[in-house]
């Protein structure tokens, strides 16, 4: 082992376990049980949090789009140092195959490989696609690739070549869900492929730029230096009028170590380490960018807890005035109601008395008096239903707007609260444990350099 492989697979080693911690730390679902058992997205699910809060993948993903022959496939399998994706001069990659890492060798198909990767589940709704989506599942711990998916594309060719799914929106989809994507160019048939440059053109219209970059392949297969330059100025010059980026223009070659010289060089400038590059660079930017989303996304969960407790903390307060100025309705009410029952029980006393002393009034008064008293109890009579009913419409309306203003607004209990703290306190020992995965990360880098 070299010294730059060895500081590659520590770098590596220390990125796994960085994703993997994260992965961990963002945790079970709500069915996980006790709020402790509970990760990050459980609770952000509890808070409503989620679709603003999501679980980060435990590897990067890589996309090699390229046309027919172009040596995606030979590549990955160099890579894993396996052979999972099938080569040869036929179009052998007419579908979609994922190339990921497991504990043992397994190939899945269709709807297992969306069950397995289920943020494509999407893609799935691609008429066709379905059957034609595979996954090599190898146990290979060869260079990054325990930090590493890769997406084998379709081989692209020009003519009556038929796929059986929308080849060009497919590749598209994924381009929104890869980290990395490498374009690989065969100097010998299609280097100019026609549908590749439209798939290139169509990723580079898009926020992709970044993200792309584009590679030479074979270039052990044109022996003559001037043969090989004229290919790759053939190439540029078919970019330069399709992409916005310009690094597009360091177009890199490399070639597969041969097995028969024991990879030794064969005098033509070989950047296979520059392509392994560009996926280490990945990783390293992911594993910053999920250490980033991490204390993110803690913030906010300690937000939206902290929103919560002001809320129900207002709503006691309102509530709290909301019951005084119910109970002043309520006694309103109340004295409205004293008031008519008082009416009425006066009115029935009376009645009864003025019947009792009828006879006795109209001996001592006189006939006018007598007949004065009998008017104004007439009248009495008359309005007195008018009293009762505007009595009642009083009680009536104070205590509706008792009952409006009495209303209460939803508050936590001593559970809910209790739950509120284990959250907080969860989030809490996340954020710490971020703070000591990005020092610790760091320091490794820091000390690769050194070496």
């Amino acid at each position: 082992m070299n010294g730059t492989s060895g500081a590659g697979e520590v770098i590596a080693s220390a990125s796994e376990q960085v994703l993997k911690r994260i992965n961990e730390l963002y945790g079970a679902g709500l069915s996980a049980g006790a709020p402790g058992a509970i990760g990050l997205k459980g609770i952000a699910d509890a808070l409503g949090l989620a679709k603003q809060i999501r679980k980060p993948r435990k590897k990067i993903s890589v996309m090699i789009v390229g046309n027919h022959s172009a040596g995606k496939s030979s590549f990955i399998n160099w890579y894993i140092g396996e052979r999972v994706c099938k080569t040869g001069v036929a179009i052998e990659t007419r579908g979609f195959i994922l190339c990921t890492s497991g504990r043992k060798r397994e190939t899945l198909t269709g709807d297992a490989t969306i069950r397995y990767f289920d943020y494509l589940e999407d893609l799935g709704g691609f008429q066709g696609l379905l059957p034609n989506l595979f996954t090599e599942i190898t146990t290979s711990t060869e260079r990054s690739f325990a930090c590493v998916d890769f997406v084998d594309t379709p081989g692209l060719v020009d003519g009556d070549m038929k796929y059986p799914f929308p080849v060009k929106d497919s590749i598209m989809w994924m381009a929104d869900h890869v980290d990395l994507i490498l374009v690989f160019f065969d100097p010998v048939s299609q280097a100019t492929c026609k549908r590749t440059m439209e798939v290139v053109e169509q990723l580079n219209n898009t926020h992709h730029l970044e993200k792309i970059h584009y590679f030479m392949s074979k270039a052990d297969e044109v022996t003559d230096e001037r043969d090989r330059q004229r290919v790759l100025i053939q190439i540029t010059q078919n970019l330069a009028t399709r992409i916005r980026n310009s690094h597009a223009f360091n177009l890199p070659t490399f070639y597969l170590p041969h097995e028969d010289d024991g990879g030794l060089p064969c005098g033509i400038p070989n950047a296979i380490e520059d392509v392994c590059g560009e996926i280490d660079k990945a990783i390293n930017q992911t594993v910053q960018k999920t250490l980033r989303q991490l204390k993110a996304d803690c913030a906010t969960i300690q937000a939206a807890i902290e929103q919560r407790r002001q809320q129900d903390a207002a709503n006691r307060e309102t509530n709290a005035a909301r019951t005084a100025r119910g109970a002043l309705l309520a006694a309103g009410s109340l004295l409205a109601l004293l008031l008519l029952a008082g009416a009425l029980g006066a009115r029935a006393a009376g009645a009864v008395c003025g019947a009792a002393s009828g006879a006795a009034a109209s001996s001592v008064c006189s006939s006018g008096l007598a007949q004065a008293l009998r008017s104004w109890d007439a009248r009495l009579d008359e309005l007195l239903p008018f009293i009762a009913g505007a009595l009642m419409c009083v009680v009536l309306a104070l205590g509706g707007a008792a009952k409006v203003v009495w209303r209460h607004e939803p508050v936590l209990d001593r559970r809910q609260q209790k739950r509120l703290e284990e959250y907080s306190a969860v989030v809490a020992r996340v954020a710490q444990q971020a703070e000591l995965l990005y020092e610790q990360y760091f320091l490794t880098l820091a000390n690769v350099e050194e070496r």
